[in-house]
């Protein structure tokens, strides 16, 4: 009864994230046979052990038990390894932007989008205050460099992410780039925009406009939404703190 359980959890994982990564049935559907294979295979490595510990206390034969642990662990534990237990914690929510008073304005991304897949629309107000609780940490970056070599930076880091551009406006400092995630497949928006920092526009009148342009600086912000689902499990906002970090080390250099 185990094994023919152990193996219809198997069949159900296998066929969701195949589904999902090409798009062969409706996501919603896809998700929910993946879902329900993990929680069957998650089910079976507790019912495993638990016969497993009984039979060794009564100095019983294991069969095929540590075979079925196994095989029902695996995708449970890749699942945890790539989501990351703070992933299970993160609010329902799949737009994360580094300025939530001004986000990012999707351009080129919204042709690129299907029938059903998630607005480009930032729900405002709502959202915001879901995404401070979850992630208040998630800033716009400033930096003191010049908006050319930030712009290039930039490009270059996008390049290494291997993700495609979907179109750029380099009078504006906006770029637009989708991101297609390794395990399942799924696609992601992302928006950047390069700007000169506001506080240092305003700088005092005394100050001589060549001193006043030589100390400018840059904020860059970013947005990052999914195409599809509920709560990103964490995954945009990963992707934004991983850009950043790249970015700053990328102007290092």
């Amino acid at each position: 009864m185990i094994g023919f359980a152990t193996l219809m959890s198997l069949v159900f994982v296998l066929v969701g994230a195949l589904s999902i990564r090409f798009g062969v049935l409706p996501f919603g559907l896809s998700f929910a046979t993946y879902g329900l294979g993990l929680v069957g295979c998650a089910m079976l490595v507790a019912a495993a052990g638990a016969l497993i510990a009984r039979r060794l206390a009564r100095k019983q034969a294991l069969a095929k038990l540590p075979l079925y642990l196994v095989l029902c662990f695996l995708p449970v534990a890749i699942v945890v390894n790539q989501i990351g237990l703070a992933g299970f914690q993160a609010p329902p929510i799949h737009d994360i932007s580094t300025d939530l008073a001004n986000p990012p304005v999707f351009v080129f991304a919204q042709v690129d989008r299907g029938p059903g897949e998630n607005s480009l629309d930032h729900e405002g107000e709502v959202l915001a205050e879901q995404q401070r609780q979850g992630y208040p940490q998630l800033t716009s970056l400033h930096l003191s460099a010049s908006k050319i070599d930030i712009w290039a930076a930039v490009m270059t880091v996008i390049v290494k992410n291997n993700w495609h551009v979907l179109g750029e406006d380099r009078a504006q400092g906006h770029i637009e780039a989708v991101a297609i995630t390794r395990m399942m497949g799924f696609t992601d928006d992302i928006v950047i925009r390069i700007s000169t920092d506001v506080d240092d526009e305003n700088t005092s009148d005394n100050v001589s406009s060549e001193k006043s342009s030589a100390s400018k600086g840059v904020v860059v912000d970013m947005r990052s939404v999914s195409r599809v689902g509920v709560s990103d499990l964490g995954a945009n906002a990963a992707r934004i703190e991983s850009f950043f970090k790249a970015l700053q080390n990328q102007l290092k250099n």
